[in-house]
């Protein structure tokens, strides 16, 4: 490994290749989550054009060294790391063009949505790319996986508005797809990347998609909270979603929902985006402000003034997560399902040690997404109107398991309520999921795995819940041991006997015991995660974050936890 990671690294410009011990290598596998923050690539490539993804995507293929790629930050299963080879970052090939018209707009592969809308502000104001809420999720995962919009009801799904793909294949070849395609094989391609997802078939490099008009001219829209606060308004807010569930609502409307705890309140909160001004909006909403008095927190606002941050996702944060999902469709949310959310956020908060903050959300589609056919693109839930996601967020690792059967515990309780009793959405990926091919792809899985016999036929792109080969089946394998490539030096390392820094486990299957996804995930939790947080607390410059986790992963290493 060592020499085919030196050989690459001679071929390619100086500083693209990232090794253990620098804090750029820290920064650059930094996803946000401490479960998974101490996955250790051997080493990490950062290249700067597609002719550079050709060149690393061939020489890992050549050399049978293991390759995953890295868009974005929120990779909620950490399975855009590896502890076998080589992650491609694509963070540096971060560019957005829009065409003169404003009408479509050209993003890499590396880009975040930060970066995708920083582009509209101005000039294209009043136009709208249909990405998501938080600005640091890569903007080509997020469509790869299907893309859910605050405007996929007024202009459906990421998937549904892609115009062209350039993709690098597992032998390094760019290819370009785009929805006038009459090749077969690429054909079906094109279709598999739309919302088949990322990692699987190869490395996108960039993509083309279309760009609204938002229907204000100036592109104001209405934005903001109404709020409930527990437990003074329960049944107000109780009745006021059977309301919501019982009637139909304009397109232009999308109202996310979200229970948890702030501040030692519990709060019922709906999201409202409206594709509109607040006059039009006030008489859409208006009915759901009659139950009780909640906080209107609604205002006209360019539409950029809707773009947050996920909280916990930030390089200061302390907090362990871990995330499940089921989508709902039309008239799914009835009183006994917005009975077990509230119940399930209330019995939360009792759990003894570390009461986290657990959070049971929706997004809201449906609209323009159902126009399209199950079996058009790879995204295959178009009855969805509801993609619940239930979050388990904590700072003390000693409540890892309590957090794990918790969000479980309440996945479980809802799946009956999803659509067929098991639709979940890739994007929201969650190891624990046991059937997740059905679950993330249902009727498509079959012709996926087509579509992966045909680009893909050795498996060089793979992860735990990959699309596998026709009559194979993804090989659990343990968390790896290795040693400790140091290229830069940055990180002290006294202390590491070297005996212990080099001691390799190989890369056994999982013992017996650990074979159902949710023993596998407690044991990637157990070998991955930082298992003392308080190293962090009080520290805020990201330097000092990154050099800490380096000193704890080099400790993690001697020390046989990772």
């Amino acid at each position: 490994m060592t020499s085919a990671i030196t050989k690459l690294e001679e071929d390619l410009p100086y500083g693209e290749v990232l090794y253990q011990g620098e804090l750029a290598y820290e920064r650059a596998v930094f996803i946000g989550n401490l479960l998974y923050r101490l996955i250790t690539p051997y080493a990490v490539v950062l290249p700067r054009n597609a002719s550079e993804v050709q060149q690393i995507v061939k020489y890992c293929y050549d050399n049978k060294v293991r390759l995953t790629v890295k868009n974005g930050g929120h990779s909620y299963a950490g399975y855009c790391l590896n502890d076998e080879g080589i992650v491609l970052d694509m963070s540096v090939m971060n560019n957005v063009v829009i065409n003169p018209e404003g009408t479509i707009v050209n993003i890499q592969g590396g880009a975040t949505w930060d970066q995708a809308y920083a582009t509209l502000v101005g000039n294209y104001a009043a136009n709208i790319i249909i990405g998501g809420q938080c600005p640091f999720v890569g903007v080509s995962g997020f469509t790869l996986g299907g893309g859910l919009s605050p405007f996929s009801r007024s202009y459906g799904l990421g998937v549904d508005n892609v115009i062209e793909m350039r993709m690098v294949t597992a032998t390094g070849e760019l290819v370009t797809l785009s929805n006038k395609e009459t090749d077969p094989k690429k054909k079906d391609l094109f279709w598999a990347l739309r919302g088949g997802g990322g990692g699987n078939f190869g490395v996108l490099v960039d993509f083309t998609s279309k760009v609204y008009k938002l229907d204000d001219p100036k592109g104001l829209i209405t934005a903001g909270e109404l709020t409930w606060t527990f437990p003074q308004d329960e049944q107000n807010f109780k009745d006021m979603m059977n309301y919501w569930n019982t009637h139909t609502w304009p397109d232009a409307l999308t109202i996310d929902m979200i229970i948890g705890w702030n501040d030692g309140k519990m709060l019922g909160q709906m999201t409202v985006i409206y594709n509109g001004g607040l006059t039009k909006c006030m008489d859409v909403v208006g009915p759901l402000l009659k139950f009780g008095k909640p906080d209107n927190g609604l205002k006209e606002m360019p539409w950029s003034g809707w773009v947050k941050s996920e909280e916990g996702f930030g390089v200061g944060s302390k907090a362990y997560h871990h995330h499940a999902s089921v989508i709902i469709g039309e008239g799914g949310i009835t009183k006994e399902v917005t009975d077990l959310i509230v119940s399930f956020i209330q019995e939360s908060h009792t759990l003894k040690g570390d009461p986290g903050r657990c959070h049971i959300l929706w997004d809201h589609i449906g609209g323009a997404t159902k126009k399209v056919a199950p079996g058009d693109t790879a995204f295959v839930w178009r009855d969805g109107v509801y993609v619940m996601t239930v979050l388990g967020r904590w700072t003390d690792p000693a409540m890892n398991q309590a957090y794990l059967d918790l969000v479980n515990k309440y996945k479980n309780a809802l799946l009956p309520h999803a659509i067929q009793g098991k639709a979940a959405y890739l994007n929201y990926i969650d190891s624990t999921v046991e059937n997740w091919q059905e679950a993330y792809y249902g009727d498509n899985y079959k012709r996926l795995q087509g579509v992966k016999g045909v680009w893909d036929p050795t498996n060089f792109f793979h992860f735990d819940q990959s699309i596998e080969l026709t009559g194979t089946t993804n090989q659990k394998k343990a968390p790896t041991k290795h040693a400790p490539l140091y290229g830069g030096l940055v990180l002290p390392t006294a202390g590491i006997p070297d005996s212990e820094a080099s001691e390799t486990v190989g890369d056994a299957e999982l013992a017996p015991g650990a074979k159902d996804a949710t023993a596998q995930t407690k044991a990637r939790w157990d070998a991955y995660s930082i298992h003392d947080p308080t190293v962090l607390h009080g520290v805020t410059n990201h330097k000092e974050i990154f050099k800490i986790t380096g000193v704890e992963r080099i400790k993690s290493m001697g020390s046989g936890t990772a």
